[in-house]
């Protein structure tokens, strides 16, 4: 892919899914402890990971304006999803999400996905926040500053709103997230036999009163 400049980020939209659902998919095809804990079969998981995506962006992350995209040439190359602080899914959009995901994601990955959201939640600090759940690039994108400009305008909204800003990492992507900030703050474990992540936290920037 030849790109001829620097990524543009946007708010997310409904025409953005399927690009989103693209990108993130091919993200974390290979090579990730969580997909790889919910979806442990590879041929499984690149079936069912897009219809999971679909799903959980249209339920979960737009409804919740917890959606970036990074473009290059007017292509969307990049995805961010996150939780934002204080956001609680309608009961009525749980309702319709909660068969669509069983449906396109199977039993077993369901409650494995389960653990993952209740990790999340655990993990969570007190503080506002918001808790950065996907980020991925095309792979013909990446080390392309896609990534960098998704972290970076979340951490902007961020510092603005007087939040922090976490997730949770394999090691290899620790020294990625340290540059912006962020320190490894703990260990947390998916389930009781799935991976031990770190739990990374960037804490609200001081804003001065001037």
């Amino acid at each position: 892919m030849v790109q001829s400049g620097a990524p543009v980020v946007r708010r997310a939209t409904e025409a953005d899914i399927e690009d989103m659902v693209r990108v993130i998919a091919l993200a974390f095809e290979s090579d990730d402890p969580i997909e790889d804990y919910v979806f442990p079969n590879p041929e499984v998981r690149r079936r069912r990971t897009p219809g999971m995506l679909r799903i959980l962006i249209k339920h979960r992350y737009l409804p919740a304006d917890a959606a970036t995209v990074a473009l290059v040439d007017d292509k969307i190359v990049g995805a961010l999803l996150w939780i934002p602080h204080g956001y609680r899914s309608p009961a009525w959009r749980e309702a319709i999400s909660g068969p669509q995901l069983l449906w396109a994601m199977g039993p077993g990955a369901t409650r494995r996905g389960i653990e993952v959201d209740a990790a999340i939640a655990r993990s969570a600090p007190v503080e506002p926040h918001d808790y950065m759940v996907y980020l991925g690039a095309d792979p013909q994108a990446q080390r392309a500053g896609v990534g960098r400009a998704l972290t970076s305008r979340l951490i902007a909204d961020a510092d603005a709103a007087g939040r922090a800003v976490c997730g949770i990492c394999k090691d290899d992507n620790v020294r990625y997230y340290e540059p912006f900030g962020f320190e490894r703050a703990a260990r947390t474990r998916i389930g009781s036999k799935g991976p031990e992540l770190n739990f990374m936290l960037r804490p609200a920037a001081r804003v001065s009163a001037g």
